[in-house]
Formats: C-alpha cells, sequence, structure tokens
C-alpha cells in the first residue's frame, strides 16, 4: 500500500477531522493555509446525498493556485494513528465525492468555501474515511515503488457513515495504567487504551476520578474531549496528566524557551507555588475510569481502576529532621543548669 508522507508531520488527533497547515519550500515562499475548525462526521442513508463545506484561507505572502484531490485514511494497527494512502483497487468510494471547485485561485488573507458531496449508492454500508487535501496546483508529486510524497498541503479528514440495520458499535479498554507505582511528586500520567470491535467509527467520552482516603473526586480529568473517533477494529490510546499539587515537576523554561538535556530530552523541576500549600499529595490514591459510548440505542459505560502512591519522601524526611532537632535541644537544654542568681 502506498503512504503518504508530508513536507510537515501530519500530528493528527486520530480520527477527529481537522486541518493542519504545512509548508512547502521554494522561491515563491511557504505555501501557508489552513483550513476552519472541523471535524466532519456525517451520518447517510444509502441511496441519497449529503454534502460539507470546507472553507480555506491563505495565510502566505501571495496569491495561491489551489488544487483539491481526494485520499483516504486508516488507522496504523498497532498505535491507531491516521495513515494517508491513495487510492486502490476497488476503491470505488471515491467515485462517489464532487467538488463545488477542484482548482481555484485564494488571494492573501481570504476565505474560500469549497462544497464536497457524496452520491452514497443503495449499497453502502457502514463506515468510508476520507483525506479531503487542499495543495498547489503546480506542486510536483514525488512517486516511488512504495510510497507518494507531497511537499506541501493541508488534510482534512471526513468520516462519512452509511446508516444500515446491521451497524455494530462496540468499544473495549485494553489498559488502563499510571507511568509510575508511586510517585514523590505529581505529574501522574494516565493512559487509557481502548479498542473498536464495531464495524463503525465511535467516539468515547468520558473523565477519570481521582480519589485519595476519603476524599472524593479530587480531581476530574477529561478523557477525548474533543470527540475523536476510532475507526472500525483499530485502537486508540488517550493520555492525561494529573499536575494539581503542590510542589510539582513542570518543564523548566529560560526566558521563554525549553531546556533540553543532553540527550536532548525535557529539563524537569519543581515548582514551588507556597499559596498552594493545601495541595500537597501523600498516600495512596485511586484513579476511576469512567468512559460512555453510543451503540445506537443507548449510552453504554465502560469502566476500569488503577491505585498509586504519592509519598513526598525529602519533605517527610525533612520533617522527621526538623522533629529530631527539636527533640533533641529539648532534652540538651534540661540537662544544662544554670547557676542561681542571689
Amino acid at each position: 500500500m502506498k503512504k503518504i508522507l508530508w513536507g510537515l508531520l501530519l500530528s493528527l488527533a486520530i480520527l477527529a477531522s481537522f486541518s493542519i497547515p504545512a509548508k512547502a519550500q521554494n522561491p515563491e515562499g511557504d505555501l501557508r493555509i489552513t483550513t476552519s475548525s472541523l471535524p466532519i462526521n456525517l451520518k447517510v442513508i444509502p441511496g441519497t446525498s449529503i454534502s460539507a463545506q470546507i472553507k480555506i484561507k491563505n495565510d502566505g505572502i501571495g496569491e495561491e493556485n489551489i488544487k483539491v484531490s481526494l485520499m483516504k485514511f486508516k488507522a496504523d494497527e498497532a498505535t491507531g494513528t491516521p495513515m494517508l494512502a491513495e487510492r486502490e483497487q476497488g476503491d470505488d468510494f471515491f467515485d462517489w465525492v464532487n467538488f463545488s471547485e477542484n482548482n481555484f485561485p485564494l488571494p492573501v488573507n481570504e476565505w474560500k468555501t469549497v462544497t464536497a458531496t457524496f452520491n452514497v449508492p443503495k449499497t453502502a454500508s457502514f463506515g468510508y474515511y476520507y483525506a479531503i487535501v487542499f495543495s498547489r496546483a503546480e506542486e510536483n508529486v514525488t512517486r516511488g515503488e512504495r510510497q507518494t510524497v507531497i511537499t506541501g498541503g493541508t488534510a482534512t479528514l471526513v468520516l462519512l457513515e452509511a446508516v444500515v440495520p446491521d451497524a455494530k458499535r462496540e468499544v473495549e479498554v485494553t489498559g488502563f495504567s499510571a507511568d509510575k507505582k508511586i510517585y514523590e511528586f505529581l505529574p501522574a500520567t494516565f493512559t487509557v487504551k481502548l479498542r473498536n470491535t464495531g464495524n463503525v467509527h465511535i467516539a468515547p467520552r468520558g473523565n477519570i476520578f481521582i480519589n485519595s482516603g476519603d476524599e472524593k473526586d479530587i480531581a476530574i480529568l477529561e478523557i477525548n474531549p474533543n470527540k475523536g473517533s476510532i475507526l472500525p477494529n483499530s485502537p486508540r490510546e488517550f493520555s492525561e496528566k494529573w499536575k494539581d499539587g503542590f510542589p510539582y515537576y513542570d518543564v523548566k523554561q529560560i526566558d521563554d524557551k525549553i531546556v533540553l538535556d543532553d540527550a536532548g530530552k525535557y529539563v524537569q523541576e519543581l515548582k514551588w507555588n507556597f499559596g498552594e500549600m493545601s495541595k500537597l499529595r501523600w498516600g495512596k490514591h485511586t484513579a476511576k475510569l469512567l468512559l460512555y459510548y453510543d451503540d445506537g440505542t443507548r449510552d453504554i459505560p465502560i469502566e476500569s481502576e488503577i491505585s498509586f502512591w504519592v509519598v513526598p519522601w525529602r519533605l517527610i524526611f525533612g520533617f522527621l529532621g526538623i522533629l529530631f532537632l527539636l527533640f533533641f535541644a529539648g532534652r540538651l537544654s534540661t540537662k544544662i543548669k544554670f547557676p542561681k542568681k542571689n
């Protein structure tokens, strides 16, 4: 299968439809185009049509001649990362799509609306996943044996569901974990691994509730707030950080620039906000995962739970050291006898 490599990495939130501006280095300047905020999720009855409008803006330094093209995407089987690809044999769903314009001039700092119309046949069922690409009309495309390289452009993902009675919506939790079992200080990073075992895309949402002893819901973390979808028979991974503590580790910055170590990793430093001393975290904590997804008739809950410890050992030893010094000073003072004054 031919994979699409972009000149600018497409860091797409998997299966949530949105656009990524990319840059193409050439004498005319970088290609700088953005599209309106999406996602585009469409549902259509087979045998009918549906349209979607996409707005595109030229943020460059000169007028651009833009072309519109169509690709497809799927999720990587291991990570769920979106992978764009060209049309292959049997991809008849490409023929369902028409654009109001396939090529147009785009002046600087102006918006243009392009309408994509999907003429879905009666034989369609379940999900179809498109990538609508805006790029320079004169861009060169280099084709190799296994892949195509596009040097600049913007991709907008469209998830189209042909609604049929036997659609299956089902999600399972394949993993819920924290990056450590014991923390000295926050943050704690939680990872939720899900898999869509149904035959249409689905967008689960929910929260992680943090509890400590009798203290309930001391923190609530939202999972998938952007309603990113998971493709059929594909994984998806979500990560959320809990750093609402005192003190907590954060990325070190000098003059608003992130500091890296010799290995190129972020340097972490403790942040001491003494106005937040009440947020000193210690002891055993539990993280309860509660997600929901729509199976077509009702919301189905997904639950999981893990535990972890926060042990601020430096603060504990420091406090014990102070107590020991106070105790020792008290014992010493009782042994010292001062002469009585006449």
